[in-house]
């Protein structure tokens, strides 16, 4: 009996508990939904009536822009106000802590620099920067605080504006990544493979082609080596040469006297010359007496060379006819002044050369 009046009472008693029930989770939920009074009145930025000109231009740069989680978050504060002015801000910390992100002063903050610059336009410019580091994706709202500027006649409170951004998700912006391939599928077929291999030996060939023209590009700019000049001949050997060539030749048979005598004294002229250093082939006969006198040749007389030299002049400048074994003569006491200065060891480039033994 007892036991059937307590669940008659239990069933009545049910739907007014449920119903006292939902009225205090509404109650609960309205005043959490209720803005509290630190967040309304004591946290909101309060201005002063400023006239336009005094108040300052305040610009927020935020680097990067668009951060990561984890990323290092610089927030910079730009004061532009006139030069008589002076700004005064201190961030509020409480405004940058926001748990909901988890955003959090860096470790390492950035040096406060005090210093004012100035502007080309004349005004000041002054920066407040701070660090920050979210470790959520989400959006962050840094709510305007409060500023003061110092005009000199009098201090007025100013609001910085609102600064937003949002920091993304080191996994883009799904909100459910799923893994995939960051490669496009390669073709492994035979044909796809030839190609391959066309390409990959046209590279090279190309490569070398390249490079054996910078090579021969290198080598045709090097310093070329030239070799030394052949040692001079001995006078001996040149002239032996043109009286040989003279005794073989059909001068005087053609009655080319004046030019067969003319050709030995240039032979004769070329060896006196070159036995002792001079160019006798541009001075006169007496000239080049004189400097045998000074400087007589080892082995032939002064007579000889003086009888021989004016011989063939009197047949090239005075129109004198020899006989033809006076001709002959006059090839043999030639060749017979030149042998008498003959070197004693002829080297076997200048016998090779074509020197007369």
């Amino acid at each position: 009996m007892n036991a059937r009046l307590a669940l008659s009472v239990s069933l009545l008693l049910a739907p007014a508990a449920a119903r006292a029930q939902d009225a205090a989770v509404a109650a609960d939920a309205a005043m959490a939904a209720r803005p509290s009074p630190s967040a309304n009145s004591g946290d909101q930025c309060v201005a002063d009536a400023i006239p336009t000109d005094h108040a300052p231009a305040i610009e927020v740069i935020v680097n990067p822009p668009t951060p990561q989680v984890g990323d290092r978050v610089r927030v910079t504060w730009v004061f532009r106000y006139r030069t008589h002015d002076r700004v005064e801000f201190e961030p509020d910390a409480v405004a940058l802590q926001q748990p909901a992100i988890e955003l959090e002063y860096a470790r390492e903050q950035p040096e406060r620099d005090r210093s004012v610059h100035g502007e080309r336009d004349g005004r000041l410019r002054s920066e407040v920067v701070v660090a920050l580091q979210p470790f959520r994706s989400g959006d962050v709202v840094i709510r305007p605080m409060s500023a003061r500027v110092n005009t000199g006649d009098e201090i007025a409170r100013i609001c910085t504006p609102e600064v937003r951004f949002r920091v993304r998700s080191v996994f883009g912006n799904a909100s459910h990544p799923q893994p995939r391939d960051i490669t496009r599928p390669e073709d492994v077929r035979r044909d796809a493979l030839t190609f391959r291999h066309i390409s990959l030996g046209l590279d090279v060939l190309f490569v070398a082609v390249v490079s054996a023209l910078a090579i021969a590009g290198w080598l045709s700019r090097r310093p070329k080596i030239v070799p030394p000049p052949p040692p001079p001949r001995h006078p001996y050997y040149i002239a032996r040469e043109g009286l040989e060539v003279l005794r073989r030749g059909d001068l005087l048979a053609r009655g080319l006297t004046k030019d067969y005598y003319d050709a030995v004294s240039d032979v004769i002229r070329r060896y006196l010359g070159g036995v002792r250093g001079f160019d006798a082939i541009e001075m006169t006969s007496d000239e080049i007496l004189a400097h045998l006198r000074k400087h007589p040749l080892v082995g032939v007389t002064f007579v000889e060379v003086e009888n021989l030299l004016r011989e063939c002049d009197l047949v090239k400048f005075a129109r004198y006819v020899p006989a033809h074994e006076d001709s002959d003569e006059i090839l043999a006491a030639a060749i017979s002044l030149v042998e008498r200065g003959r070197p004693l060891m002829p080297s076997p480039q200048e016998t090779s050369r074509g020197g007369v033994s």
